[in-house]
Order: structure tokens, then C-alpha cells, then sequence
């Protein structure tokens, strides 16, 4: 007996919230069946997400299109075959439970919600087509549409009635239902074919008010409760109104109660429990219709006992208390019921709008937008594929299945957050808007982003592609330790007009806590102490030491992100949404694009993008081609510094691993081993490098080519590439979410600190080579810095790659210069290059440097900084014990250790002088000539 076993024991069915094709055709809806689920419900948005996602309707579509049908045409014949095939596997459902449960749910259209006429004959002529006994119209419950809730009972058709948040808006839906029963029964009608049932929208009542609570005093008191108490309230109600004689005389006749049915029962808050609005809920003659995540946290640890009726006493001195605080409840619930209506008619016309792109495409025959060229590992892909369908990988990944990747859960149960924060995050819209309004209100005209990895690198994709909409902020992010890097933001920022976003999910990251609190002290010096905290805002995880210190400083606001989202994978939560909105981005276009990827990715056969592109890159690497080279156009390529880290932070390690190689010019199909997979990105309209790829996939390399339309694609393409490697995890049989090498730079950083504290001094290595202003430190000795770059570089083996690691300051002028380095190596070793600064890269790449199969050679490359600035002791301290200069070498020296513990081959140069002459003149005897050319 399951969870869902035991509420149905109870009186509370559990219907689900979803619905898409491949649902029915998978045999997963009878799985859910046998778990307990009683029935189904379906909406515009649920729709527009399984269409516009998904290729389960493709086949369908091509065959609308060929015979001539509208976008409006398609979607009718989409949907009803749903709700139909939908409707005949819960008949049996429906005939056992004597018509009380096996029901499917289909919405009319939300352009009728305020036209009862309309509504009427459009509910009678969609119950018409499906023609099955177990269809329930969805009517809202707008003051227009009572009217046509009473009329379609009257009529025999069952109803359930969509939209409530009120005890009001309840009141005159249970009336219509009771009094269309008594038309109906005057009219000599059957009354035991008839069903009805109440929707009550439950999580967003305390969505809406928790922002306001948070504001009252004493309010606090009350967050995470009165959508608990609404709904008791109007459960106490229900039982009152199917009660008594007026009632009886209709059960009498076989009437059914209209049961109450809890809607939007997902938690939208990190910080309540995921059931909160499945435990609370509890009563007989109720259904509480759960959403995908909802539904397997249910099964997984809802606590069942009856618990609504009890809360009734409590409920009422909870709602008593509200109106004491000034909170208008009514007026509230009005709003949300405007806001659902026209959330469901953006989805419809999303929905419509995606049908019409699908059917122009088919029409014009556009080429795909994401295409495997695999050759002779095609068959190797679609055998891995079959597999992973046959294991349903996709389907447990969704269900937060530990087992796909390891039997032990750690670090993989908390980490699947992000599968669900696109959708998430749209309640969070209208907190993020507010902030971003106020600091625009207040004059602020820059931000500056102070974090590392999984913080920084995300923001620096919308900055570098978005740009920054007129009249919003300019958004910088410092994410080197380097002085010089420091003091350019030093030179160049107006405090008084910058706003800081302090970024981190540990809340105590080492880099990110030393920025704050320089910053800090330059703002307080400036503004005062008093006024400092209105510069800062925090986005971390609840219960952070930055929480804690964020609240007594008195930022301006403080962002609490799910805790179970990884910081790589945070990019579609507060950590990227945040930044990107104050940048002027539109987050419901850009999430509106993740919707339909996230639906193709939650797609368990046929064409699902993420898992075509994780097998692929799985596969491929345990074949020895795991060298990921990335070829973006122009105008989207920052995004490969987010996916170097997505990937290799999740891929590398237990002596495998996928190396993202980022940034590295493409070249002749000469300079590239059998080491590589190639994914070339570009947007539609930006053909810069199509045709040197078509050269590279004719002399036999893979590659993967994927397209988008336009930048607001980039949702669609961060959540698509967080599938892919997850999915990458499972074919290399590591876990995706865990880091265990970072640590091991960061411990012999610190202990490099311990010795400067003690000593005053660094512990230095002494240089093997001392050419003019180059120093050289290796285990081989040789006369020239160039000289010894070169015999480093002859342990370069097939299959190894090359990684420059430049703790310098990161501008024009040292891109360019590392660039020809890279490049000079590449094409005369024939070998792959990346390109890292120094520390980010120790968020990005240093896992994968550490923990994959050892063939990565490493040049470190530092210079003396021109400036050197203290890092403050506490916040608003004047003292200080470390400089950023002996930070960031401590990080060299650290990261250099862990390195050789690990059996890395490690080469460090540093230069005292001009740094772009001095890597110039190391480069100058690499010659393409040379013996791998």
C-alpha cells in the first residue's frame, strides 16, 4: 500500500496535475495508476509545455499540417486526443469507484472565462466531441461564469470548477452546483451521472501574502499559514452546505457531493516542506491534484492522518488575526483569481503561438535545430539511447532517483532543485521586479557581482549577451583575487550610485567574503556606516553565515535560494535570474523558452535533446574523444565559460571526464587528434562558421549542431545542457553534483595562509630557471624560460590537452596575448587548450584538473601586480592580516600542490615585467614544424 493508498482510505483522492502524450504511450500513467493516483487534470500551461516541448505530437502535427488544418485546428485535435486516450485508461477507474474518481479534466478556452453564453456552448460541444462519461469541463469561477456552472449541471455535464481562492468565490460555486442539480432534477434528469468538484488554489495565497507579512510587524507569525486556513475555512463551509434537508433530498436521488479539490499544492517557498499542502490538507470528500514533484515527494514522505478538520478553530483565529493586521483577504484572493486568468491565457496564447512556429516550420521544411553527425558513433549513441530508455533513466532522474547515478544519495537527493526551478522561480518574478524597480528608483546605475563559479559565471553569460536594456543597471562581476583586478573596480565604480550583489550558496566562500568586505569598508567610508547596508543585497542559501551577517548589516534585501540546487546548476534560480533582471532582461520570455526545453527534456522516449546529448557525450569520452570542443558564434560564445563548468565540475573525476576546450579558435581539420567532439552553436541567422564545421565533420570528426533564434533561447539552451550532463554522469557512472578534488586545493591554500601568518612570508619555491624577468619553476632544469616551456611540452602524448592557467589580470590586451600561446601549442602538438584564469578557474575546472584520468598538462602563469590592497580582518574593520596579492598566491601555491599530489605534470612562470613580452618571447621557438605537426 503506498501513501496514496492510505488518503484514498481516508476520503482524499489524488489526481494528477499532468498530462502529455507520452504519459499514456509509456505505460507510465497505468505505473502511476497502480501507485494510487485516481485521476487527472489538465491547463493551458501544463499543454503549452508537453506541445511546444515535446516531439511526442510531431508525427500528429505533420499530418494536420499536410491536409491543411489551422494552429487552432491542430491544437483541438492534439488535446482531445489526450483527454480521450487520457479518459479511456481511467474508465475502469471511474466504473469501479462508482463514478466518484477516473476523471480527466479539459479546460475551455480562457478567452470565454468572462462570457457565460460562450462558455456554455463551448463546454456542451467539447463534451460532445470526447463523448465519455469520465470528462469534466474546467470552468472558471469568475462572477460570469456561475451562471454557466449551473447551466452545464443542469445539463448533465460534469464540471470542475477552475480558479478559486476565496471563501466568496466557494460560496456561489457550491450554490451553482447544488442548484443546477435541482434544475436538473425537476427536469426529470438522472442526477448519479452528474460530478462536480471545487478547485481551491491553495500555495499561491501564501506566495502573494508572505511578501506582505514580511513586512508587518508581528506578520511573521502568520507566513506559510493562511492558505492553509483559507482552505479549511472553506472546507468548513462544504461540509456545511451538503448537509441538511435541502441537501438529502437530492443525495436522495443519487446526487454526488461536489468535492473540494486543493489546486497548486507545491510549495513555491525553499523554506517549507515540500508536502506542506499535502499533510495539511487532509479530509475526507476531498482531492488534492499534485504536480509531478509534489506527487513523488507525497509518495516518498507525506505524513497521512486526517488533519484538516482539526485546524478549522485554528484557521479562523488565523484569518481573525490577519484582518487585526490590516490584510484584506478578499480584495487579495480577487487579484490572484485575475492573475491566474491571466496566467492561463498567456499560456494559450504561448500554446497557440508555439503551434503556429511548429506548423510554419513543418510548411517551409526548416532545418533542425539540434542535429547528431556522429559517423561511425552513431550506432554506438542510439544503442546507449535504447538503453537508457529501457532503464528509464529520464523518467527516475524526474522522479529525484538516487540510483541513477549512485546507491548512495548523498549529494544527489538535495541536488536535483534545479529540475524544477524555471517553474519555481515565476512566483518569485514579482519580488525580483520590486527590487530591481527600487534600485532604479534610488538612482542606483551600476551592480557589481561579487562571487565565484556557479555565482559569477552565469551573470557574465546575460551581461556579455544581453547587454544592458535602457535605463537598467550595468552589471559587472569580480570574480579574481588578482589586486590589479580589484583595483580596476576601485578606479572605476560610483559607490554611492553601485549597488553589490554578495553571491554565494555556502555563504562563506573565501574570495566572495574577502570582496564584501573590502567593498564594504570603501561604501561605509563614503556613505557612512549607517547607509552602507542599502548597497548590498545577498543571495545564498537559507541559514548561511552571509544570511546571518546580510541581516545585520541591514542589506537592502536578502535572496534565499533552494538549498537544493547546486551553485553549477543555479543558473535558473535567484543566482542568475537576479542579476539578469537587473540588466533589463525579461524573465518570463526567457523562461518561457525554458519551458518548452524543460518539457522536452522530461520527454522518457523518442527526441529528447538533453539525453541525445549527454549519451553522446558519455559515450564518446569512455572511447577516449572527451576533449568537448565548443564552437559558439559571436554572439552567444560567453555562454561556453558557463557550460566549461557545468561540464567539467560534474564530469571530471573518480579518473574520468568530458573536457570542455572553450574559446580556442576553430582550425584546419590538421591541427585536430581523435580526441574530439565538436558542438557547434550558433544562432540561426549567424552562419560564421558553418562551413570550416562542415570541413571538420567531412574528414570524420562528430559534431553536434544545435541552433537557436534569438538570445532569450539561452534559458532553453542552460537548462538543455544541465540535462545533457547529468545524463553524462550516469553513462560515466559518476556522481554529477559532488566536487571531491576541490577541496584539496582550498585546504593547501590555507595552509600556505598558516605559514604567512606565522612567518610573514609565503612559502615560495625557489626557481629552477631565473631568465631576466621569467621565472621558472619545474622539476627539469634547462637555461631559458622558452627553453623550459619547451621540454615541459615534449611530454605531450596523445590524448593529452593542455591547460593554461593565467593568475593575471583578465582583460583585452592578456586575452589575446594567452590566445596565441594556446594556439601556437595546439597546432604544433596537435593537441587540445584551454584557457583559464586564475582562481576562477579553481571553480570551474579545478575538479576536472585534479580528478579525471591525468592527462592534462598544466602552465601556470603569474606577474607581479601593480598595486596591492588589504583585505579587512571583519567587515568595517580597520585592521588587516592578508593582502589580495598574498591571497592569490597562496591560491598558485595551493592549487600547484594539489596538483602534484595528484600526480599532475605542473609547470609555473612567473614574470616580473611586461607580462604580454614576456609570453611572447616564450612562445617564439613553438613552431607548427614541430614533431606532431
Amino acid at each position: 500500500m503506498t501513501k496514496l493508498h492510505e488518503l484514498a482510505a481516508i476520503g482524499q483522492a489524488v489526481w494528477y496535475d499532468y498530462i502529455r502524450r507520452s504519459l499514456m504511450t509509456s505505460g507510465d500513467l497505468q505505473r502511476l495508476l497502480d501507485l494510487g493516483v485516481r485521476g487527472m487534470t489538465s491547463n493551458p500551461t501544463i499543454f503549452e509545455k508537453a506541445i511546444g516541448g515535446s516531439d511526442d505530437y510531431d508525427e500528429t502535427l505533420h499530418e494536420l499540417v499536410h491536409v491543411g488544418k489551422t494552429a487552432s485546428e491542430i491544437y483541438e485535435a492534439l488535446v482531445l486526443a489526450d483527454i480521450a486516450q487520457a479518459a479511456d485508461l481511467l474508465l475502469p477507474l471511474y466504473e469501479a469507484s462508482e463514478r466518484l474518481d477516473g476523471y480527466i479534466s479539459l479546460e475551455v478556452s480562457p478567452t470565454l472565462a468572462h462570457d457565460a453564453a460562450g462558455t456554455v456552448a463551448e463546454a456542451r460541444r467539447l463534451f460532445a466531441l470526447l463523448n465519455r462519461p469520465n470528462v469534466m469541463i474546467k470552468v472558471p469561477a469568475t462572477t460570469e461564469c456561475i451562471a454557466a456552472i449551473e447551466t452545464l449541471i443542469a445539463d448533465g455535464i460534469s464540471v470542475n470548477v477552475t480558479l478559486m481562492f476565496s471563501m466568496s468565490h466557494y460560496e456561489t460555486v457550491a450554490e451553482a452546483y447544488v442548484s443546477g442539480l435541482e434544475k436538473r432534477a425537476a427536469a426529470g434528469g438522472d442526477l448519479r451521472h452528474v460530478a462536480s468538484v471545487a478547485s481551491f488554489f491553495v500555495s499561491r495565497v501564501d506566495t502573494k501574502l508572505d511578501a506582505i507579512l514580511a513586512k508587518l510587524p508581528g506578520g511573521e507569525r502568520l507566513m506559510g499559514k493562511i492558505a492553509i486556513a483559507n482552505a479549511a475555512m472553506a472546507y468548513e463551509r462544504f461540509m456545511q452546505v451538503f448537509d441538511g434537508e435541502r441537501w438529502d433530498a437530492l443525495a436522495a436521488k443519487g446526487a454526488q457531493v461536489q468535492r473540494v479539490l486543493w489546486a497548486s499544492t507545491g510549495t513555491k517557498n525553499p523554506d517549507y516542506p515540500d508536502t506542506l499542502y499535502v499533510d495539511s490538507l487532509i479530509a475526507p470528500h476531498t482531492v488534492n491534484t499534485m504536480p509531478p514533484a509534489t506527487l513523488e515527494a507525497t509518495l516518498d514522505y507525506a505524513t497521512i492522518a486526517p488533519t484538516l478538520e482539526a485546524h478549522i478553530s485554528t484557521a479562523r483565529k488565523e484569518i481573525t488575526t490577519l484582518q487585526e493586521l490590516g490584510v484584506d483577504l478578499y480584495a487579495l484572493t480577487e487579484e490572484l483569481q485575475v492573475e491566474g486568468l491571466d496566467a492561463f491565457a498567456q499560456s494559450f496564447e504561448s500554446l497557440m503561438a508555439s503551434i503556429e512556429a511548429k506548423r510554419h516550420k513543418i510548411q517551409l521544411d526548416e532545418q533542425q535545430s539540434f542535429v547528431l553527425l556522429l559517423g561511425d558513433y552513431q550506432r554506438t549513441v542510439d544503442g546507449a539511447l535504447a538503453e537508457l530508455a529501457e532503464q528509464r533513466t529520464i523518467s527516475r532522474i524526474w522522479a529525484i532517483d538516487h540510483t541513477v547515478w549512485s546507491d548512495d544519495p548523498t549529494e544527489i537527493s538535495n541536488r536535483l532543485g534545479w529540475l524544477h526551478s524555471p517553474t519555481a522561480m515565476r512566483e518569485h518574478i514579482p519580488a525580483i521586479d520590486a527590487l530591481v524597480q527600487s534600485v532604479r528608483n534610488d538612482g542606483y546605475t551600476y551592480a557589481l557581482l561579487l562571487g565565484m563559479g556557479g555565482s559569477s559565471l552565469a551573470p557574465e553569460v546575460f551581461r556579455k549577451t544581453f547587454g544592458v536594456q535602457e535605463g537598467y543597471l550595468d552589471l559587472g562581476v569580480l570574480d579574481s583575487t588578482h589586486p590589479d583586478a580589484v583595483q580596476a573596480y576601485v578606479d572605476q565604480l560610483d559607490l554611492e550610485r553601485t549597488l553589490f550583489i554578495v553571491s554565494t550558496k555556502s555563504g562563506g566562500t573565501v574570495e566572495t567574503f574577502s570582496f564584501f568586505k573590502f567593498f564594504y569598508n570603501r561604501v561605509a567610508q563614503q556613505v557612512g556606516a549607517e547607509q552602507a547596508g542599502a548597497h548590498f543585497i545577498a543571495i545564498t542559501d537559507p541559514g548561511s553565515a552571509l544570511e546571518k551577517m546580510a541581516q545585520s548589516l541591514n542589506f537592502r534585501a536578502v535572496f534565499l535560494n533552494d538549498p537544493n540546487i547546486g551553485g553549477r546548476y543555479s543558473v535558473l534560480s535567484y543566482f542568475g535570474l537576479l542579476p539578469a533582471a537587473l540588466l533589463g532582461v525579461d524573465l518570463t520570455t526567457l523562461l518561457d523558452r525554458t519551458d518548452v526545453m524543460l518539457a522536452n527534456c522530461a520527454n522518457p522516449n523518442g527526441i529528447n535533446y538533453g539525453a541525445q546529448l549527454g549519451v553522446a557525450m558519455g559515450e564518446l569520452s569512455l572511447v577516449g574523444r572527451d576533449k568537448l570542443t565548443l564552437i559558439l558564434s559571436p554572439a552567444i560564445e560567453s555562454l561556453g565559460d558557463w557550460i566549461e563548468q557545468l561540464v567539467a565540475e560534474s564530469t571530471g573525476k573518480l579518473g574520468k571526464g568530458v573536457l570542455p576546450v572553450v574559446g580556442e579558435p576553430i582550425g584546419a581539420p590538421s591541427v585536430y587528434g581523435d580526441d574530439r567532439l565538436f558542438v557547434y552553436l550558433h544562432r540561426r541567422s549567424a552562419q560564421t562558421y558553418t562551413a570550416a564545421v562542415r570541413g571538420l565533420n567531412a574528414v570524420g570528426q562528430p559534431v553536434i549542431h544545435m541552433h537557436i533564434d534569438d538570445v532569450y533561447d539561452l534559458g532553453a539552451q542552460m537548462f538543455l545542457w544541465e540535462m545533457a550532463t547529468v545524463v553524462a554522469g550516469a553513462r560515466l557512472a559518476i556522481n554529477p553534483f559532488d566536487q571531491p578534488n576541490v577541496e584539496s586545493a582550498k585546504v593547501q591554500a590555507r595552509k600556505m595562509l598558516v605559514t604567512y601568518q606565522e612567518e610573514g612570508k609565503l612559502p615560495e619555491l625557489t626557481p629552477t630557471v631565473t631568465d631576466d624577468d621569467i621565472l621558472g619553476y619545474a622539476d627539469v632544469d634547462a637555461d631559458t624560460a622558452p627553453e623550459l616551456l619547451q621540454m615541459f611540452l615534449e611530454q605531450v602524448g596523445i590524448g593529452d590537452y593542455v591547460a593554461i592557467q593565467a593568475y593575471v589580470p583578465m582583460n583585452a590586451t592578456t586575452i589575446a596575448a594567452l590566445q596565441e600561446l594556446r594556439l601556437r601549442i595546439r597546432d604544433a602538438y596537435k593537441t587540445a587548450t584551454t584557457l583559464g584564469f586564475g582562481p576562477r578557474f579553481l571553480h570551474s575546472t579545478g575538479q576536472l584538473h585534479k580528478g579525471d584520468g591525468g592527462n592534462g598538462l598544466f602552465i601556470q602563469i603569474t606577474n607581479e601586480p601593480e598595486h596591492d590592497l588589504p583585505i579587512p580582518d571583519e567587515a568595517g574593520a580597520a585592521t588587516s592580516g592578508m593582502s589580495f596579492g598574498t591571497l592569490v598566491i597562496s591560491q598558485v601555491l595551493g592549487d600547484r600542490q594539489a596538483l602534484l599530489d595528484n600526480g599532475r605534470r605542473v609547470v609555473r612562470f612567473h614574470v616580473r615585467g611586461d607580462l604580454v613580452a614576456a609570453l611572447a618571447r616564450l612562445q617564439a621557438p613553438i613552431r607548427v614544424s614541430h614533431r606532431h605537426g
